[in-house]
C-alpha cells in the first residue's frame, strides 16, 4: 500500500473533529506528497477513510444521541440547512474552489483570528475572567438552526465545519465545551450523508476495484486514530483552548502562502 495514503488516513483521523479543517490538511499533504487528488480511486479513498473517522464518533456518542431527545431534535434542525445548501451548491463550489490555495490560506487565517478574538475579547465581556464560565449549557432550536447555517459555510475549503459551528455557537452565547461536543455529534449525520452520497456517485468506479484491502486498511487506521483523538478531546473539553487552534490556523495559513502561493 502507498505509504502516502496511510499517512493521509492518519491525518484524517487526527483532524476530522478538530476546528482546523481536515480538508485543508488533506489538500496540503496531498500536494506536498504529489498525490493526485483528481484520480478517481484517490477521491474515493479519501471519502472512505472519512467514513472510518465518523464511525469513531458513532461509537462514542451513539448512546447520548439515542437517549437525549432534545439533543436529537436539535441535531436534526442543524442538519437541515447544511444539507440543503450542500445538495444545491456542493458540486459548483467543489469545482470552483478546490485547489485554490490562496483562498484556503485566507480562510484558515481568518478562522484563526476569529478564534483568538472570541476567547481573548468576546468571551470576557461582562466581567467574565475565566472563559470556562462564559455562556449557557442549553442549546435552543434557534441556536441549532443558526449553527446549521454556519456549518453550510464550511463548503469553502479551509473554513472547517467544526470551526464554523463553534464560532456560531459561541456568538449565540453557548459554553465552549458544550458547543465543542455538539459539533462533534453534528458531524455524524452531516458528513455521513455527504460521504454516502459521494460514494453512491462513485459506484461504477467502486465496482471496478480488484482489491479492497487498501481501502479497509485506510478505513481502520482513520477509525482508530479518530477514536483516540475524540477520546482525548472529550476528556479535556473544559480545558480546550480556542486560542491554541487560532494560532495553529494562522501559522498553517502562512506556511501555505509561502510554500504554494509566493
Amino acid at each position: 500500500m502507498d505509504t502516502h495514503l496511510i499517512a493521509l488516513s492518519i491525518l484524517e483521523g487526527l483532524t476530522e473533529f478538530l476546528p482546523i479543517s481536515s480538508t485543508a490538511h488533506l489538500i496540503i499533504a496531498a500536494k506536498l506528497w504529489a498525490v493526485d487528488l483528481t484520480d478517481a480511486y484517490v477521491k474515493f479513498y479519501l471519502l472512505f477513510i472519512q467514513l472510518g473517522a465518523l464511525l469513531a464518533g458513532v461509537f462514542i456518542f451513539a448512546q447520548k444521541i439515542l437517549t437525549d431527545r432534545t439533543l436529537f431534535i436539535n441535531i436534526c434542525i442543524s442538519f437541515i440547512p447544511s444539507a440543503v445548501v450542500g445538495f444545491l451548491a456542493y458540486k459548483m463550489f467543489k469545482h470552483l474552489l478546490e485547489g485554490n490555495m490562496m483562498l484556503l490560506a485566507f480562510m484558515l487565517f481568518l478562522g484563526g483570528v476569529i478564534f483568538i478574538y472570541l476567547e481573548k475579547v468576546y468571551m470576557k465581556k461582562g466581567g467574565v475572567e475565566d472563559v470556562r464560565e462564559f455562556g449557557k449549557r442549553e442549546i435552543t432550536k434557534t441556536d441549532a438552526f443558526i449553527v446549521g447555517l454556519a456549518q453550510a459555510v464550511a463548503i469553502i475549503p479551509g473554513v472547517s465545519r467544526s470551526g464554523a459551528t463553534i464560532i456560531a455557537g459561541i456568538l449565540r452565547g453557548i459554553k465552549r465545551e458544550v458547543i465543542f461536543e455538539y459539533t462533534f455529534i453534528l458531524a455524524l449525520p452531516t458528513l455521513g450523508a455527504a460521504v454516502l452520497y459521494d460514494a453512491y456517485k462513485s459506484r461504477e468506479m467502486l465496482a471496478g476495484i480488484n482489491s479492497y484491502q487498501d481501502l479497509m486498511l485506510g478505513f481502520l487506521i482513520a477509525l482508530v486514530v479518530a477514536s483516540i483523538t475524540l477520546y482525548i478531546l472529550k476528556k479535556y473539553l473544559p480545558k480546550i483552548s480556542l486560542t491554541f487552534f487560532g494560532w495553529y490556523r494562522i501559522v498553517l495559513a502562512l506556511v501555505v502562502i509561502f510554500v504554494f502561493v509566493i
